[in-house]
């Protein structure tokens, strides 16, 4: 049977952490969060699925679960849906988290047209953990 469309999907439950992505990025973010789990931080992956409809039930309770909300994004910072979805969190549950939202996207270049550099561009699964630990360790 198919999810309805506007529903996120909790793909791991943890303790610590919100990592929410979407597209290519869910991928990524969950083998993140299983590296992350080997050193001790336990995070939640949700993959969005759709942007609109926004679940922000399913989203905004896995964060106030954790305190912590961490975006993975294969778009710039500037305008990205992290953002938003950053706004959300400040306006609706901003008293349930334990540190700031982070957003781990792209940087402010236009995106190259070759694999290798726009490897490079988007972020992966050591950079992800990379951010997260450094993170959760101030």
């Amino acid at each position: 049977m198919l999810d309805a469309l506007g529903s996120a999907k909790v793909l791991r439950r943890g303790t610590d952490a919100t990592l929410v992505a979407l597209g290519a990025m869910v991928p990524k973010a969950a083998a993140a969060a299983e590296q992350l789990a080997e050193s001790g931080v336990d995070c939640t992956v949700v993959d969005v699925r759709s942007l609109v409809p926004l679940d922000t039930t399913t989203i905004l309770g896995e964060i106030s679960a954790t305190g912590r909300l961490f975006t993975v994004e294969e778009n710039p910072r500037l305008c990205g849906w992290g953002g938003e979805l950053a706004s959300i969190v400040a306006e609706e549950i901003f008293y349930d988290l334990d540190g700031p939202t982070v957003r781990i996207t792209t940087p402010h270049i236009p995106l190259p047209s070759s694999d290798v550099l726009e490897d490079m561009a988007i972020p992966s699964v050591s950079r992800i953990v990379e951010t997260v630990s450094r993170s959760m360790s101030t």
